[in-house]
């Protein structure tokens, strides 16, 4: 009996796993696919600098909420479908824009609010918040979002995922 029960419960818990394993990886796949969405290439500027530039981040952001919120399926309140993997409102942390040209890095930095702020940095001092490099013209963005476990446990969700942008 205590074999059974101790399987049970490994059972359970394996499963656990599977579901916030499957929840990861869809989650990082619709943010990386909305992150080179938004990365919309000025291709003027790269014929005339051969810089890889992103001209408008407002742009840019509104492409990105728009590719969000249709790779995972949500509805206008921004909240996952019944069933799905992603359960409760989505929200956007931070999306940030990294222009890196000849003069140094241009930082786009857009908060929960959707306020953007603007700075300069230079080349080789620019790190994304998940601790990588940015060495080429970059967009990163993080969202939180709620998933639910078989017996009705609500867990809240961080990811973020940085994609860059080169030749």
């Amino acid at each position: 009996m205590f074999i059974t029960l101790f399987l049970g419960v490994m059972l359970c818990a394996v499963l656990q796993l599977e579901h916030y394993r499957a929840a990861s990886l869809y989650l990082e796949d619709a943010l990386a696919a909305s992150n080179l969405a938004s990365a919309v290439v000025d291709v003027q500027e790269y014929g005339i600098s051969h810089n890889i530039l992103i001209a408008r981040p407002e742009e840019a952001y509104g492409t990105y909420r728009w590719a969000v919120r249709n790779n995972l399926n949500l509805n206008d309140a921004w909240e996952g479908q019944a069933g799905s993997l992603v359960q409760g409102p989505v929200r956007i942390v931070r999306y940030i824009v990294y222009n890196v040209g000849d003069g140094g890095v241009a930082v786009y930095h857009f908060d929960e609010t959707g306020q953007m702020t603007h700075w300069q940095e230079t080349p080789g001092n620019v790190t994304a918040p998940n601790g990588i490099p940015v060495e080429t013209t970059s967009v990163y963005s993080e969202i939180t979002f709620e998933v639910e476990s078989f017996f009705g446990v609500t867990v809240t969700a961080h990811k973020g995922n940085l994609a860059d942008i080169s030749r």
